[in-house]
């Protein structure tokens, strides 16, 4: 008898046993970079569907946008492409469920790398990804190109520009306010120009007629403006990008900044309106050399936000640089 229940049990548990291991586990792929969807996942070299949306945080399992899944409690290859045919390299490559555990697998921005396709022949059947030009070589964060960050999401480096700019205005502002009344025979003036300047993540030529006017002694305040034209380099893998095609529009913009002597310290605006939609925020640090009492060379280089649409301000980081000239009127 006593044999006989211990059978039973032993039965009973192996089937208990076998089930759980049989037993399908839920898989979660969900993604916070909006440049990569749609992903496409395969599992064991199998295409298993997209990822279709980007989240801030991570989704619950069968949210639409992201990918669940179900597969066996075993080792399984996992392979995630994004829309320009690159593989994601921030995980180990494959993932070994355990029973009763649903797995929420975060696909990162940044972390998807050209690859050999000869290596990914499964993954490129009848399908040509979208065409990627390589990004700007400005980097931060070790190996995430600048371009590639959001400055709302990945804000770090906002928050440390943002604190900059407080305290550049706030050292310039003293400057100016004490040296106001301190002669200097190049100021004030009005004076008008050219310039031209480089928006490394935007990927565009501004090249612009400007105008400035400069009020006080030593330490002064400006006023300028500029306009003309920005000449987009090349395709531009982020929203509007179906208009991006080394395309010239009109650009602008307006600012006003503190000076000391010919060094200023100014903030540079450009809303998006109408066709000339590309938008940008940022400070710059500027010297104008003064060759004789008419004739100005202006040197410039900043730090801030930028991008296209009238939503596109904090598309990305940007650190434009330029030169220009200035006739006193």
């Amino acid at each position: 008898m006593k044999n006989t229940c211990f059978t039973v049990l032993t039965a009973a548990v192996l089937t208990l046993l076998a089930a759980s291991s049989a037993r399908a586990q839920s898989i979660c792929f969900w993604t916070d970079d909006p440049d990569a969807v749609p992903v496409r996942i395969y599992i064991d070299q199998e295409y298993i569907g997209d990822v279709t949306a980007a989240f801030s945080s991570q989704p619950l399992l069968d949210t639409e946008g992201a990918l669940s899944v179900d597969t066996t409690p075993q080792r399984h290859e996992l392979t995630a492409v994004d829309k320009y045919g690159r593989v994601y390299k921030g995980w180990p490559g494959w993932i070994r469920p355990r029973a009763d555990t649903v797995y929420y697998l975060q696909i990162r921005g940044g972390q998807f790398k050209a690859v050999n396709r000869d290596q990914y022949d499964f993954v490129f059947v009848n399908w040509t990804p979208v065409y990627y030009l390589a990004t700007s070589p400005i980097r931060f964060r070790g190996s995430i190109p600048l371009d590639r960050l959001d400055p709302l999401t990945d804000n770090g480096l906002l928050i440390g520009m943002g604190v900059a700019a407080v305290g550049a205005t706030a050292a310039m502002g003293v400057a100016a306010s004490r040296n106001w009344g301190f002669p200097d025979g190049r100021f004030p003036y009005v004076a008008v120009g050219l310039g031209t300047e480089y928006y490394a993540s935007l990927r565009e030529w501004r090249n612009v007629a400007q105008i400035k006017a400069r009020f006080g002694n030593l330490g002064g305040i400006s006023l300028m403006a500029d306009a003309g034209v920005a000449s987009v380099m090349a395709y531009y893998p982020r929203p509007y990008a179906s208009v991006h095609q080394a395309a010239s529009l009109f650009t602008f913009s307006v600012g006003a900044g503190l000076d000391y002597g010919g060094f200023g310290f100014s903030v540079r605006y450009k809303p998006a309106i109408g066709e000339s939609f590309d938008t940008f925020l940022n400070a710059r640090l500027q010297y104008d050399w003064w060759v004789d009492d008419r004739f100005a060379l202006d040197f410039h280089g900043g730090f801030g936000v930028g991008g296209y649409g009238e939503n596109g301000l904090f598309d990305y980081y940007d650190f434009p640089f330029g030169i220009g000239f200035l006739i006193r009127l």
